[in-house]
């Protein structure tokens, strides 16, 4: 799993990129492997004044698609810790959705489990 972080408004630093790295892959453990690349977006909506106004954006990108979430909240590391809870309930969800079909049948490693009926006479 790939990490692209990008800083707006925010000093980069080692300790909240090692946190973020931390808090990812423990948040998306099992479903880690089907992530290909996360991109992260940490910024400070309204600079020096305070308030609620830091932001943790995620984008997924894994074999079903796009997945994007985005958490704020005054202090960075619990946008952090909002935002990535979120993802690991989005990403369960599309991944189990990939498993049932509108036809009622579940698949099986990407494949469809069909019923075999003799063909018609």
């Amino acid at each position: 799993m790939k990490i692209i972080a990008h800083w707006k408004g925010l000093e980069q630093s080692a300790a909240v990129r090692e946190y973020l790295e931390r808090r990812l892959a423990f948040a998306l453990g099992r479903i880690g492997s089907h992530v290909k690349q996360v991109r992260v977006l940490l910024s400070d909506e309204n600079g020096p004044r305070g308030g609620e106004d830091k932001r943790c954006r995620l984008q997924v990108h894994s074999r079903l698609g796009l997945v994007q979430v985005q958490e704020t909240d005054r202090d960075l590391y619990a946008a952090i810790d909002h935002s990535a809870e979120r993802m690991r309930r989005a990403l369960a969800r599309v991944f189990a959705r990939e498993h049932f079909q509108d036809n009622g049948h579940w698949r099986s490693n990407g494949l469809l489990r069909r019923r075999h009926f003799p063909a018609p006479r």
